[in-house]
């Protein structure tokens, strides 16, 4: 989005004039200070006169990354947390069948694969603490 706001020689003013945000909004986006709504990543490719087709597929796979990241590190964390005793992370219920995932901006097979990634680092969890209390036992 930087190279396309570059190349159109919009500013944050122009971009907040021909759009629904504000020009703070655009600066955290466009310096990647806060990853940007679908609606946003919209109005900033009709403002520029771009296709906004790759920006939202590049949108998708920065919140792909970003959920997969959360997830890891609630896994860790999780993890940690069972080796100190305490009780296990709780874990997301899996959206039933033919509902979107309830990650925002994630379709179902990420939702699913992020939802997947949580439920397996809490069964870590909950194996490691059963396998604790055999040994104390």
């Amino acid at each position: 989005m930087r190279r396309i706001k570059c190349a159109t020689e919009l500013s944050y003013g122009k971009l907040a004039q021909r759009t629904h945000y504000s020009r703070s909004s655009w600066e955290r986006f466009l310096n990647q200070k806060q990853l940007p709504t679908r609606v946003a990543v919209e109005e900033f490719a009709a403002a520029a006169g771009t296709d906004p087709g790759p920006l939202l597929l590049r949108l998708e796979r920065s919140l792909a990354h970003e959920t997969a990241a959360r997830a890891a590190t609630a896994a860790r964390e999780g993890a940690r947390e069972g080796a100190r005793g305490g009780e296990p992370a709780l874990v997301p219920a899996i959206p039933a069948p033919g509902r979107e995932s309830g990650l925002p901006g994630l379709g179902r097979p990420l939702g699913l694969l992020a939802a997947g990634a949580l439920v397996g680092g809490g069964l870590v969890t909950v194996l490691n603490r059963a396998a604790r209390v055999r040994r104390s036992l």
